[in-house]
């Protein structure tokens, strides 16, 4: 009995056990099912609060963007709108200082008109003080005379008289004669004015500003390499055909062609222009398109010339006449362009000649061709009237028409009214304001020089002054001019240069001597 109940205990125990066994199992499994759920739950929370992060992160980026971009664009719109104020605020400055200085101008026109009336009122003063002793004079003469006339007799104080009557009336007459010279010269004065004014507002002509350089653009600066060439032999090839110095540097998109000779510089941009086009850039190429374009500057030429006869209705030149007057396009003077000033002088000679009663057909003519030994100064000798005045003799020109030219220097006498009407033509164009500049033309003045003296040399082929007038180069035929002597030669013509032409810094000489050869195959 008693083990029975024992046993009894212990099944119950035991199977209390089990049932707590068994609930420990269930928690343990329950527990570990939720701590794993626990664990994703929370890992996806944190991926999600990281997501969240990220996304205001960005979107505080973006929005400090936002607020950099707006600011940067309101400082952009206050720098211009505060560049635009300074702008026009010394733009205004500018217009106040050019009043002023007009004003100032005006100021002292009206100070020297001043003095000059007052040396004139001081002038009318003494002779005033003059007369007034003469008149003072006189009458003391006369109440002399008069007391001499009265113990004189009848007929001889009648004699006193009469003469004293016929000084008066001459006097009187040289007076009144005076008056009317002066009132003449007075309206002859005032009715040129009035001519040479309306001519020159007939005549007016665009100006063309003398430059030494021209841009050539360039579709990419990739080209620029190509155009150098190895070791620059495309710029050498270049500079040898055209006579002029090609500029290339970092200037994004242009290359530059500089040379005093507006021909030259015409025919170097069509050849560069041409070259760019073609694409095949080597010395054969560019020696064959520089030829090219010296036939098509000629035909440019030859154009010009022709175009400007027929605005001016002037027919019957020559062809070398007509192609000088197209050379003068590309010539300066002063830094006024020659062609336009041929113009200009050509219309002010027809008008003058018009209202004077003088040949209008002749003065425009003689107008039109009173410049053309500047452009053709190398052939004769003498200055460019004379020069100008030979080349059209042998163009056929009216003997009138020689004259004019001749003249208008007055290194020959006038033999027409059109010979002085093409001088005075001629200088109302060249002495208007703004017209002219003599740094300019003594620049062309030393560059020809230089030039001229470097093709004086035997053995010389073609020279050019290149870098403003600062180097000359010369380049020899290798058949003359052998490698022992070149450098000599070279020295030469830097001592001749030195010794003949006045110019600043120092000046240098380039010889250039090459030799090809070539085989049929």
């Amino acid at each position: 009995m008693g083990g029975r109940g024992r046993g009894g205990v212990m099944n119950i125990i035991k199977f209390a056990a089990s049932v707590i066994a068994g609930f420990a199992a269930g928690y343990s499994v329950v527990w570990l099912i939720m701590r794993g759920a626990l664990k994703k739950q929370s890992s996806v929370i944190l991926r999600e609060a990281k997501k969240q992060a990220q996304e205001i992160k960005e979107n505080a980026a973006r929005e400090e963007q936002r607020k950099f971009q707006r600011l940067a664009e309101e400082l952009r719109r206050n720098n211009e709108n505060l560049e635009n104020s300074l702008q026009k605020r010394s733009q205004e400055i500018q217009r106040k200082l050019s009043f002023i200085g007009q004003k100032d101008k005006e100021l002292d026109a009206k100070a020297k008109s001043v003095d000059m009336k007052l040396a004139e009122i001081n002038q009318k003063i003494k002779l005033l003080k003059i007369k007034e002793e003469e008149v003072t004079k006189k009458s003391t003469q006369q109440k002399d005379s008069l007391e001499k006339i009265a113990r004189m007799p009848q007929e001889e104080a009648k004699k006193i008289l009469i003469a004293s009557m016929e000084e008066e009336a001459r006097s009187a007459s040289q007076t009144l004669i005076s008056g009317i010279i002066k009132q003449a010269e007075e309206d002859a004065q005032s009715k040129a004015r009035l001519i040479i004014a309306t001519a020159m507002q007939k005549a007016a002509t665009d100006e063309v500003q003398a430059l030494a350089t021209t841009v050539v653009q360039i579709p990419n600066d990739d080209l620029k390499g190509r155009i150098i060439g190895k070791e620059g032999r495309n710029i050498k090839a270049f500079e040898a055909a055209t006579g002029v110095e090609l500029i290339v540097d970092d200037s994004p998109g242009v290359i530059t062609l500089s040379s005093f000779d507006g021909v030259r510089r015409y025919i170097g941009k069509l050849t560069l222009e041409w070259l760019i086009a073609d694409g095949r850039i080597h010395p054969g190429r560019i020696e064959e398109l520089a030829s090219k374009a010296k036939a098509e500057a000629a035909e440019h030429i030859m154009k010009i010339g022709r175009d400007v006869a027929d605005n001016l209705q002037i027919s019957g030149l020559k062809d070398e006449l007509v192609e000088i007057l197209g050379r003068m396009e590309f010539r300066f003077s002063y830094r006024q362009n020659i062609l336009q000033h041929s113009q200009e002088v050509s219309k002010l000679a027809r008008f003058l000649a018009a209202e004077l009663g003088g040949d209008t057909e002749l003065a425009a003519r003689a107008g039109l061709l009173h410049d053309v030994g500047k452009a053709a100064s190398g052939e004769i000798d003498g200055s460019h009237a004379i020069i100008g005045a030979e080349i059209a003799r042998k163009n056929g020109e009216n003997e009138k028409v020689v004259n004019a030219i001749k003249a208008h220097h007055e290194e020959a006498p006038f033999e027409t009214l059109e010979a002085v009407l093409v001088s005075v033509a001629d200088t109302l164009s060249a002495t208007r304001p703004g017209a002219r500049m003599e740094t300019v033309e003594n620049y062309l003045k030393r560059i020809t020089k230089i030039e001229e003296i470097a093709m004086l040399f035997d053995g010389v082929e073609r020279a050019y002054a290149i870098s403003a007038g600062r180097e000359v180069r010369v380049i020899v035929k290798p058949e003359k001019v052998t490698e022992s002597n070149a450098p000599v030669l070279t020295m030469e013509i830097a001592r001749k240069i030195s010794r003949e032409v006045e110019y600043p810094g120092q000046l240098k000489v380039s010889l250039i001597r090459e030799q090809r050869w070539s085989e049929l195959a």
